[in-house]
């Protein structure tokens, strides 16, 4: 039997809800996908719960039961990923947190949680805080850009702990938090010390930088202060290649996904102009894709654009980055063919108008370049539409989908 190749396409926050402003379509009903229309011909369709029914799912938790790990046993935290992805080598015993450049007053009340969400000089910022701390308490500290705003901040050093709560409130306008020990433990008692002085030296640094003084200047926020949250020590996960038998390539602008895909083995690819945001190059990551299913047997292509703009409320936003979902697709067709399987879903729901991630079911499809099966009848991609096709499944099922429909799947038993 001829085994095909596997393109997982996963659109970040893709599923949505009835959007008034778009006479109570969503926005994936809202454009015209041609390239999804025709791929729907040959496709089974239906709807995924990528944790389990009504459970908000985060990017971490999601992608690691799409990818077929389940998270509740091995999700430890997201700043281990959010570090990797930006470029940090851990080690065991490290911890990690995930962090935001954000503006702040002189009672530290919160301003901006994202500091204009696009910090140019967010690579400078992050030298001179690398320059100027080095340590906290004997505990080494290292800072990390992501894209945009974000931050991965690494503590390395004995007797630490991730058992601590984060800095950040969500909201502006609130006082950054102190950070609290979550166990008795001296461990978390110390590590909630040192991010607390840490939080304060890193202020006083900022406030000085004579880049946010620029900043300052030319009327932008100033990114004076790290919010952190989501610290978690790092562990090692299991191979990808183990467990599914697959040479695997990821293509990812965005810290945390790329940091989870890394930690799993696959070769990792950010396209020039590639930013995790509205502006990235689509196309670009569309080729690297196709050029990558050459070599890989499976290759894994993420798009951070659709939950970029769902956050922002932004529905403009949203229908530009699905039609340029469309476009990508037919870009890799054009370029590598139709002889592959393709799955497209979401890690999981942002509506526009909620601007936060929710628990409903995100639309999915897997298109299969032959004709053995009966097809679910389906005339578009979107959440009412695909409800007809004759899938329900979990997160935690699509590898074994992928598996079995290119022809990969290994007998379960005798």
């Amino acid at each position: 039997m001829k085994q095909y190749k596997i393109l997982l396409f996963i659109a970040d926050g893709l599923g949505d809800r009835p959007v008034s402003k778009l006479d109570f379509k969503t926005p994936l009903e809202a454009v015209d996908k041609p390239n999804f229309r025709e791929l729907l011909k040959s496709s089974l369709v239906g709807l995924m719960d990528p944790i389990s029914p009504g459970v908000v799912a985060g990017s971490d938790t999601s992608h690691l039961s799409i990818f077929g790990l389940d998270p509740k046993r091995y999700y430890k935290g997201r700043g281990a990923f959010e570090a990797i992805g930006a470029g940090a080598r851990l080690k065991g015993g490290d911890v990690a947190f995930r962090g935001n450049f954000a503006t702040v007053n002189d009672d530290l009340i919160i301003k901006d949680r994202r500091a204009g969400r696009k910090i140019e000089e967010a690579d400078e910022l992050v030298r001179e805080l690398n320059e100027k701390i080095k340590e906290i308490d004997g505990v080494e500290v290292k800072f990390y850009h992501g894209t945009e705003h974000r931050v991965a901040v690494v503590l390395s050093g004995k007797g630490i702990s991730d058992k601590i709560s984060d800095t950040d409130p969500h909201e502006v306008g609130k006082k950054v938090l102190e950070s609290k020990p979550l166990t008795s433990t001296e461990e978390a008692k110390k590590t909630a010390d040192i991010v607390n002085k840490l939080t304060r030296r890193v202020y006083e640094v900022l406030s000085a930088s004579t880049y946010n003084k620029q900043r300052v200047e030319k009327g932008e926020l100033p990114a004076n202060i790290i919010l952190l949250r989501g610290a978690a020590e790092y562990e090692e996960l299991p191979p990808f290649e183990s467990y599914t038998k697959l040479r695997a390539a990821a293509v990812s602008a965005t810290a945390l996904i790329k940091g989870i895909c890394e930690q799993l083995g696959m070769k990792v690819v950010t396209p020039k102009g590639a930013t995790g945001g509205l502006d990235t190059n689509y196309l670009g990551k569309a080729e690297e894709a196709a050029r990558l299913l050459r070599e890989y047997d499976f290759v894994f292509l993420h798009l951070k654009a659709t939950d970029a703009a769902s956050h922002d409320g932004n529905i403009e936003g949203k229908k530009y980055a699905i039609e340029m979902m469309d476009k990508m697709l037919g870009k890799i067709l054009d370029q590598f063919g139709s002889e592959l399987v393709i799955a497209v879903t979401g890690d999981h729901t942002t509506p526009v108008e909620v601007k936060e991630h929710t628990g409903d079911p995100v639309p999915f499809m897997i298109y299969m370049p032959y004709n053995t099966l009966v097809f679910d009848s389906v005339r578009d991609f979107n959440e009412r539409e695909v409800r007809r096709g004759s899938l329900r499944i979990r997160g935690l099922d699509v590898m074994n989908i992928l598996l079995n429909y290119s022809n990969r799947a290994e007998k379960y038993g005798a």
